[in-house]
């Protein structure tokens, strides 16, 4: 992926108070776009990518302190933190108290104490996403913005993918989200949540496996079951491919259907930045 910057005619730095900016912060690139929400439309995007010799914080230190869109007053500020250190508690369950808790059985406490731990209520879920982020990322990013509200990638994955799907549909709806060496993949009957993962994978072909078994697991129909694929991830590339010997109904995710963009986002791939672009969609 190539660094990326587009901007509408329409942005205008007199009246970013009234704007949102949302930022997303991955290993391999760090990203950020403004919203206008009176006309609902997406204005700004910028994608920088981040070397195997660049540290995230490091870049994102940078851009904070010499991007000129990232001097401005924003009315809201959204920061969603790509992470496989989350967990998902039903509402009836969930307790703010214990949310440490929840994380500790699911991971190794000791390895990731220097983190934070946030939680967000998935509306459409009825559910909690519990997560955690370097307490370093949490200290710049609340030093140089107000209002800062902490998300990670399932959290918008997950509420776009049920507000996506209608009631009364019997199929299951099997939504993928890939990257570079992981992917979140959710499943979804009769607009409930049925299973939610997060797998890490190093070539293709352990991508289909995981996938497969996921399949094999929920003894869902290769035949009726529709995959929506979004993130980093093409018609052109082998996942697709490799999937479609398999399932029959594969497709590329389509572009979110909740909010405009301006002309310039012509060059931009949305469905690569999806979950970034949904994040307004989880407040």
């Amino acid at each position: 992926m190539t660094n990326q910057f587009v901007i509408d005619n329409n942005f205008d730095k007199n009246i970013t108070t009234s704007y949102f900016l949302s930022i997303q912060l991955a290993l391999d690139g760090f990203s950020f776009c403004v919203l206008d929400p009176i006309s609902n439309e997406y204005i700004l995007f910028y994608h920088k990518n981040i070397s195997i010799n660049e540290s995230l914080f490091g870049v994102t230190d940078s851009e904070i302190a010499n991007n000129e869109y990232l001097q401005l007053p924003y009315q809201k500020t959204f920061v969603l933190f790509q992470t496989k250190h989350n967990t998902l508690i039903p509402s009836s369950l969930f307790d703010e108290n214990q949310k440490e808790d929840y994380l500790n059985f699911c991971f190794n406490p000791n390895k990731y104490e220097e983190e934070i731990t946030f939680s967000h209520k998935i509306k459409m879920a009825d559910s909690y996403c519990i997560f955690s982020i370097p307490e370093k990322f949490s200290d710049l990013l609340s030093s140089k913005f107000s209002n800062v509200f902490y998300f990670n990638q399932t959290i918008p994955f997950i509420e776009s993918a049920l507000l996506n799907t209608t009631f009364n549909t019997d199929q299951h709806l099997v939504y993928i989200n890939v990257q570079n060496s992981c992917f979140d993949i959710i499943i979804i009957a009769g607009n409930n949540l049925k299973l939610h993962n997060t797998f890490n994978f190093h070539n293709k072909k352990e991508f289909l496996y995981y996938t497969l078994l996921v399949f094999e697991q929920l003894k869902l129909n290769t035949h009726t079951s529709h995959i929506y694929l979004s993130g980093r991830v093409s018609k052109t590339d082998d996942i697709y491919s490799m999937l479609k010997k398999y399932i029959k109904h594969v497709e590329i995710a389509n572009e979110s259907k909740h909010f405009k963009f301006a002309a310039v986002f012509k060059q931009v791939s949305l469905v690569n930045h999806i979950n970034l672009i949904n994040i307004p969609l989880c407040v």
